[in-house]
């Protein structure tokens, strides 16, 4: 039988920020202990984007190591010289992030009990990663730099085509990428499977199946979310949750079902695909002109030796029209939590698991004004605040938890 959602709930703006303060849920104690994690980390992040920013226009701009590498296979086929600088630039990247990534993982995150990782885990994820990183970007650049040597508006074809592939590894990510990081595995029968299993139901969702995934073997972050489509759509638990109260999972699960059942995923396909657009035209008419392609040693834009300057270029546009993404995520973040609340009715859950989350993922609470603009989701205080405004203005009752540390674990 299928039940009827409201959706008629009175609640607060979803396109705008929930007044809130972390002061209102979280104690100068514990506001101290996530401020010791998060600045340090944010930091070193923006000094290592500073630095490698730095060095990747030098190996460009000065050194021409575009086209030079592209002469290292003259004479094989254009779409292996494409790899061939692809995978070298993104090499270099790599090799310049690895004390940064090492020291992230393997020496911060462990100070601050996070990270559960062994030198050998972490050193083949960053290999994984590498090879990774090269497949998608092979399968990104070839057709789009087919579409540079075949049409004048290569920009057109090329967003339909960045569309396409997108839509194909939204489809097989799930399943053909995240197991190579990850196991999962089908959750047991018991309380907690037969809970997700009503709430798919109540919500008129189909799933494939509920699946733990081995998060703890790298680190003690906990999340929930449901991957694929169709007949690969799978609710997915990290085991470091596990021992969270059940009702407080159900919320993380009927959030995200709720960006399932409003189609969050497909409705952004349009705007990435109008993005994309926008941004291969800026890439053909100003990273494309023969004086920006004169500074890195290349005459054509369709040129392999020409890839560096093309991904390059791709970085300017999106770091502003990814402000529009941004906001359009966190509407979608209110809209799924509001889902949640009007599919349980049950707030003080909604607002107790958010305390939760934050003692387990050690949480930025105090973004800067850059942080926030970009951030794909709404801060954590005014997430709470938002399931207390939903409950005063339909008359639930509801209660606002002190933070509540999870059990460490034996």
């Amino acid at each position: 039988m299928t039940a009827t959602i409201r959706r008629q709930s009175a609640h607060p703006p979803l396109g705008a920020r929930t007044p809130a303060r972390n002061e209102d849920f979280f104690d100068e104690a514990q506001l101290t202990e996530l401020r010791a994690y998060s600045r340090p980390r944010k930091r070193v992040d923006l000094a290592a984007k500073v630095v490698v920013g730095a060095i990747d226009l030098a190996l460009i701009f000065v050194l021409d190591l575009g086209p030079e590498v592209a002469g290292w296979v003259d004479g094989a086929p254009w779409p292996l010289q494409l790899v061939v600088v692809a995978g070298l630039f993104a090499l270099i990247s790599q090799v310049l992030l690895l004390p940064v990534e090492w020291w992230a993982t393997m020496v911060h995150d462990r100070r601050h009990g996070l990270s559960n990782q062994s030198a050998g885990l972490w050193a083949g994820d960053q290999v994984k990663g590498l090879v990774l990183n090269v497949v998608l970007s092979a399968l990104l650049l070839v057709p789009i730099f087919w579409a540079i040597r075949t049409f004048d508006t290569w920009w057109l074809v090329g967003g339909l085509l960045f569309l396409g592939i997108a839509l194909f590894l939204n489809f097989v990510y799930p399943v053909l990428i995240m197991p190579r990081f990850n196991k999962f595995t089908p959750m047991e029968p018991g309380p907690l499977r037969t809970r997700i299993e009503e709430i798919a139901e109540l919500a008129d969702t189909s799933i494939e199946g509920v699946y733990t995934m081995d998060g703890s073997k790298r680190s003690r972050r906990g999340n929930a979310f449901v991957a694929g489509f169709g007949p690969t759509k799978r609710v997915v638990v990290y085991d470091t949750m596990m021992e969270f109260p059940l009702e407080q999972i159900a919320q993380v699960v009927a959030h995200e079902i709720g960006h399932y059942r409003l189609n969050h995923i497909p409705k952004t396909f349009p705007l990435a695909g109008l993005q994309m657009l926008i941004t291969l035209a800026f890439v053909q008419y100003v990273v494309g002109s023969d004086t920006v392609l004169g500074w890195a040693g290349v005459d054509d834009l369709g040129d392999p030796g020409a890839a560096p300057l093309f991904l390059l270029g791709l970085g300017l546009p999106m770091a502003v029209l990814g402000l529009v993404s941004a906001w359009v995520s966190r509407r979608n973040e209110r809209e799924a939590d509001l889902e949640a609340l009007e599919l349980l009715g049950d707030p003080t859950s909604f607002v107790a698991m958010w305390p939760s989350f934050v003692a387990l993922n050690k949480a930025d609470l105090e973004p800067g004004w850059w942080d926030r603009l970009n951030a794909s989701h709404p801060g954590v205080a005014e997430r709470m605040q938002f399931g207390l405004d939903w409950a005063e203005l339909n008359g639930v009752p509801a209660s606002s938890p002190e933070i509540a540390a999870v059990p460490e674990r034996s």
